[in-house]
């Protein structure tokens, strides 16, 4: 039956249809709300979900007392005694080129380095368990428990008495990306993770950048 066929004498029946239409509209719209607050959840579940798999630069082992990270500069836990070698060890997937490249960029900033060695190790130190005066760049292993989200770790010895650096070993995974072993390099050099968006030192990959501020050897 159309609208047009309702007697116009039928007041109440017309107030009861429009009363009628009015509950199921409102029952609707507590229905929608509903699926509203379940997407809501749902999409909030799915973006922690995702955010809590973002690429992590790296992590970073280190025997130096604990600091509190309030900082409004990158916070640098020690500084090396003798000008580092670095060492790019065999099957560490990184190219002459990129380890030329990475320290350039640090020496720009007027940190020093004594030599660069190309898988080229006389004196073994990239098996060395304290290799002083030596950073050693590796492909990780089974025996570095390295986080599933993290793309390289840093493992260096500070003296505490001194606040001298005495040595670093860096941890990369194969599929190596643009920023992760200049901001490993940092880590090398004691400097912490600072999350500033765009800097070199940030701890999330995707939130880094080329951004030095703070990172300059005076």
């Amino acid at each position: 039956m159309d609208a047009g066929s309702i007697p116009a004498t039928s007041t109440k029946f017309n107030m009861h249809i429009i009363y009628g239409i009015s509950e199921v509209v409102k029952s609707s719209a507590r229905l929608i709300a509903g699926l509203l607050s379940i997407a809501g959840l749902l999409a909030l579940m799915v973006f922690m979900t995702c955010s809590s798999s973002i690429s992590v630069a790296s992590d970073y082992h280190s025997n130096y007392e604990k600091i509190p990270a309030v900082n409004k500069k990158p916070l640098r836990v020690g500084q090396w005694s003798l000008t580092p070698t670095l060492i790019v060890c065999e099957y560490a997937p990184v190219s002459k080129a990129h380890a030329l490249s990475a320290v350039a960029y640090w020496k720009k900033l007027g940190h020093r380095f004594y030599s660069i060695q190309y898988k080229h190790d006389p004196l073994n130190k990239c098996t060395s368990a304290s290799p002083v005066g030596y950073i050693i760049i590796h492909l990780v292993s089974q025996d570095i428990k390295l986080e599933e989200s993290s793309l390289a770790e840093t493992h260096f010895f500070v003296d505490n008495s001194t606040n001298n650096i005495e040595w670093a070993r860096i941890y990369m995974r194969s599929d190596v990306r643009a920023t992760v072993l200049e901001h490993e390099i940092g880590h090398a050099l004691g400097f912490l993770h600072y999350d500033k968006i765009n800097h070199i030192m940030n701890s999330k990959w995707p939130q880094g950048g080329w951004d030095t501020d703070g990172l300059n050897n005076n």
